[in-house]
């Protein structure tokens, strides 16, 4: 079947990053000892290979991926030819060499060292630094496992966006507010690190990590890191050393289950290579308008143990975030400072040239000294005033061990993982409870929670380029979390006595506030989900295919709500209570594609498919006059999507767009009750629709320029009810967050000829304004700047220095906003001038 005219697998590359910070001394001494062990390697590794006889563009990308070689071909030259079997031990050149015997193709390799599958005009040309040949070099595939599969990111029937590792690089991306919004549809609420959510096409009625499952979903190399219900932290993985991130635009209930039903997030980790030794080190310093100054250290290492069988790889990061944001309440300037630490371990083991077994730690903290909203109507601009601060801290920690077992047949994927959040953080409520506690100061409350369990699957896939192509699979996850809250204050329990004593008698302060906690909550919460699923795609001809899946689940939980003190004593006449419950959802969600491509530079399809959420129970006390439900259900939606990726003039400029319409109905909504709690319910439907148009042009010989441009309409398509005694949000209200305009431009050139080959980069990214919430639940408007960043990096042999500037006209805009008690905004980072170190073998 024709496909996209491109075809490459992108891999890891050679690197070691210099870190210029605290650690330059151990870096320097680091790097000596990896240049020993560097020289000891062979310069031409071998690779075992077993390529059977097949179509030629296959069998070019199995060996890519093989040999971990980056290797670029038109696949109008490849078409109708058959590669030879190749099996056995050989070096990539000597592999390569046997595919393309008898062929009538010729291979040139770059300075940089990317093969590129040639006719011999071509490859009797100068490779490394004519202008006319580079000038015509088309543009890179990116292979992604969105699909569970590697697959080219333009050829999955859907809406896939990849920023590979070396695009990240390029753009200076640390944490998701870098890089995320460069995908087309996708909006980034920033506010605190470790609780700042994506929305995907408008999938949201809430810019805040609220009660109930996330609408998007979250992966590192397939394994989820969302979580059943309210969510303990959304991981923000450092994009150090990643093969590849794709975002995947519309429900994802097929293959990747519940919490993917606006989209999903797949951070693809660089895998151990079994053969070179590598190793990277980073260093960062900048300094933020309005702030202080930060920094980052960052170090990769990859050892074979066993050539060819067994090697490792190690990456660790520590990242001070500086703050921007003044605590005139306590006096801390700069307050928000952040930092991140952690890293992860990955061991690659194929005692068989058929077998791989994978094994990944991770572990990553994201701890922030303070909440980092302005309070512009009362501190004043880029300040804050509390009178303690409100710190947070968020930890991610995975065990997941792999087994791919080629079956010849299929691919068996087999996977364990074992997963566990927490987060800690701690707000000041002193002026929102001071009427009811007169005098009493601080007030704060303290919120802990945990997520951990396990998640399994095994799945079969077949060999690409089948006849028939099919994925099935099955998974299991049992989670527990627990969230507990603690509202404590200086001397409460004597401010109580003192203030309530007459009404609720002598004695009153210290039953209902012991060690000063006037209220205490805890919810623990189990969820068993268990779910078969499956994709088969028949090929009717080489022009048509057409796919149908499903996704079958069924989930049980248990929860308990435990509370006492005196808030409880006001809410419900009692110092404590309790309640229990049990829920238990099924169901089925489908999916069907039909594609088009009559020839390699054409791609068409047209889409239908579903997501979920799942529901949970509610943790507020049903009171009377506002009868809380006691849980909500599932809310699902429906996409239908076409698209259209097209290639031009040999593949050096690529145009994709894609309209779209969601029906959501059923929509888990958090509202108010009269006794200013909140709760979560089942109410009313929206429509969302719009258009995702990119386009991607090699200019000339190293300049390169990116554009996406989003537009988006998500309204409500019937009243929605806000709580007891608020009028309904009327229909054709816009979602909170929905942006209707989005843009991101990215312009690279690197002069190859110039001394230290210097490469010069520009960025920028627009978001329209939209309201931070529905009118009445106290939010603001969001959204409404435009971010423009430059970076100019000179290279040498194994080393490059970059100097950059973010935000370089300082804009100021907010990415999310409350008023509930006065305006809280969170604002995008100010202008930041920094300078990074790399060091590469």
């Amino acid at each position: 079947m024709n496909g996209s005219s491109l075809g490459v697998s992108v891999v890891m590359k050679k690197s070691f990053r210099s870190h210029v910070l605290a650690s330059c001394a151990i870096g320097a001494a680091l790097a000596v000892g990896m240049a020993s062990a560097a020289a000891a390697q062979p310069s031409a590794p071998t690779y075992k290979f077993n390529i059977p006889s097949e179509d030629l563009s296959t069998a070019l990308r199995t060996l890519a991926r093989t040999a971990g070689q980056q290797i670029v071909f038109d696949n109008a030259l490849v078409r109708g030819k058959t590669g030879p079997e190749l099996s056995g031990v050989y070096t990539a050149d000597e592999g390569l060499a046997r595919l393309l015997a008898g062929s009538g193709l010729s291979v040139k390799r770059t300075a940089a060292g990317v093969v590129y599958v040639v006719p011999p005009s071509q490859a009797q040309a100068e490779t490394s630094s004519g202008p006319a040949e580079a000038a015509a070099t088309p543009l890179a595939e990116v292979i992604v496992n969105a699909t569970k599969r590697p697959e080219a990111v333009r050829r999955i029937s859907g809406s896939v966006s990849a920023l590979t590792g070396d695009q990240l690089e390029t753009i200076g991306a640390n944490s998701l507010s870098d890089y995320i919004a460069f995908a087309p549809g996708v909006v980034f609420n920033a506010n605190i690190p470790g609780e700042s959510g994506v929305a995907i096409r408008g999938v949201s009625t809430t810019t805040t990590v609220d009660e109930g499952q996330s609408a998007s979903g979250y992966f590192i190399n397939d394994v989820p890191l969302s979580d059943p219900y309210i969510a303990v932290g959304i991981p923000d993985i450092d994009a150090f050393d990643v093969d590849n991130i794709s975002v995947l635009r519309g429900p994802q209930g097929t293959l990747y289950g519940s919490s993917s039903l606006g989209g999903a997030i797949n951070y693809q980790a660089a895998k151990p290579n079994l053969n070179q030794y590598q190793a990277e080190t980073q260093g960062t310093v900048d300094g933020v308008d309005h702030g202080g100054t930060g920094g980052s250290g960052k170090v990769m290492v990859n050892l074979p143990i066993v050539s060819d069988t067994l090697a490792v790889r190690g990456v660790y990061v520590y990242r001070d975030d500086a703050g921007f944001i003044d605590n005139i309440g306590d006096g801390v300037a700069n307050s928000n400072t952040t930092l991140v630490r952690g890293g992860r371990v990955e061991v690659a083991w194929t005692p068989t040239s058929n077998t791989r077994i994978n094994y990944m730690f991770l572990d990553q903290s994201e701890t922030s000294a303070d909440a980092g909203y302005e309070e512009p109507g009362t501190a004043g601009s880029y300040r804050k005033s509390t009178v303690i601060p409100e710190p947070d801290s968020y930890t991610t920690l995975l065990h997941s061990l792999r087994l791919d077992q080629d079956l010849g047949f299929a691919t068996l994927t087999a996977m364990a993982t074992y997963h566990d959040k927490t987060s800690d953080t701690v707000a000041d409520v002193t002026a929102d409870y001071a009427r009811l506690f007169p005098g009493a100061s601080p007030i704060l409350i303290n919120d802990t929670a945990y997520s951990r369990g396990e998640t399994f699957e095994v799945r079969l896939a077949s060999p690409s380029g089948q006849k028939i192509d099919y994925i099935v699979g099955a998974m299991y996850d049992n989670t527990k979390e627990k969230f507990s809250n603690a509202y404590e204050g200086n001397n409460i329990a004597q401010v109580i006595e003192n203030t309530y004593a007459g009404s609720f008698g002598a004695g009153i302060g210290a039953k209902s506030a012991p060690g000063n906690v006037f209220f205490s909550g805890s919810t623990p919460f189990n969820a068993q989900e268990a779910a078969v699923f499956g994709e088969v795609t028949y090929h009717l001809s080489d022009e048509w295919k057409i796919t149908l899946g499903g996704r079958a689940f069924d989930m049980k939980s248990q929860s308990q709500q435990l509370e006492s003190g005196f808030f409880e004593l006001l809410l419900s006449g009692n110092l404590s209570s309790a309640t229990a419950g049990n829920e238990h959802q099924s169901g089925f969600t489908p999916k069907a594609s039909i594609t088009w491509t009559p020839n390699s530079n054409i791609m068409a399809y047209f889409l239908v498919s579903e997501g979920y959420r799942l529901g949970g129970p509610n943790t507020n006390p049903s009171l009377p006059g506002s009868p809380i439900p006691r849980s909500y259900g599932s809310d699902s939606l429906v996409n239908y999507e076409s698209g259209v990726r097209t290639n031009w003039f040999g593949n050096r400029l690529q145009l994709d767009l894609t309209a779209y319409y969601i029906d959501w109905k059923n929509i888990q909504l958090n509202i108010g009750a009269p006794d200013n709690l909140a709760y979560t319910t089942n109410a009313g439907e929206a429509h969302n629709y719009g258009l995702e148009g990119t386009a991607t042009w090699r200019i000339a010989r190293g300049l390169t320029f990116q554009t996406n441009l989003t537009s988006l309409t998500a309204q409500l398509a019937g009243d929605f009810p806000q709580g007891f005694g608020v009028p309904p949000v009327a229909s054709g209200t816009t979602l909170p967050g929905a942006s209707k305009w989005q843009v991101s431009n990215i312009l690279n050139y690197q002069w190859f000829d110039g001394p230290l080959q210097p490469s010069f980069v520009i960025t920028n990214r627009y978001i329209s304004k939209a309201p931070g919430s529905f009118p009445g639940d106290g939010g603001v408007e969001q959204g409404g700047y435009d971010l423009v960043g430059a970076r100019l990096t000179l290279h040498l042999k194994t080393a490059s220095v970059t100097a950059f500037v973010d935000n370089i006209g300082d804009s100021k805009g907010v990415t999310e906003g409350t008023d509930f008690r006065g305006v809280e905004e969170y604002i995008v980072r100010p202008r930041t001038v920094g300078i990074t170190f790399d060091y590469r073998m």
